[in-house]
């Protein structure tokens, strides 16, 4: 018996494979839920005194943890980084700092400033449209189990 409970097992994980959704809470409520098609994703916001997009890119852990990979902006001044991370460069008009952070939880207030948000590769969700200005809001990562599309 225990070897037939090994072997369907082992056969369930090869047609069950791991995605990802991305959840938002507010106040412990989630208000905002998207199963993720790639473990990508962009924080993308307007910096407060540069007045210019940055964005964030973070890459999904095969844990679900999000790592913080890279960071872009186009304006270089007061509060944008330059001297951490693993590499800063110039690459097509724009600053990019190489990071290795991880992250199981990000929290963050509602801006006033409109182009805060996170992109998917299907588009933004932007944070004023799910919620208040000022409202706290908390956004992480769980692993959802799903039928793989092909069994080979």
């Amino acid at each position: 018996m225990v070897k037939f409970s090994l072997c369907f097992c082992a056969f369930l994980l090869t047609i069950i494979e791991p995605e990802f959704v991305l959840l938002i809470e507010k106040q412990g409520e989630v208000i905002f839920e998207k199963r993720l098609e790639e473990p990508f994703f962009s924080l993308v916001f307007i910096h407060s005194v540069e007045k210019t997009k940055v964005e964030e890119r973070f890459r999904i852990e095969p844990n679900g943890e999000m790592l913080l990979y890279e960071c872009r902006y186009s304006s270089y001044g007061a509060g944008l980084p330059s001297d951490i991370g693993g590499g800063f460069a110039l690459e097509d008009g724009e600053f990019v700092l190489k990071l290795d952070r991880k992250f199981e939880r990000i929290t963050l207030r509602v801006s006033h400033i409109d182009g805060h948000g996170i992109v998917f590769r299907d588009g933004p969700v932007w944070f004023k449209s799910i919620a208040n200005v000022g409202d706290t809001l908390t956004f992480y990562v769980k692993p959802k189990l799903s039928k793989r599309s092909k069994i080979f």
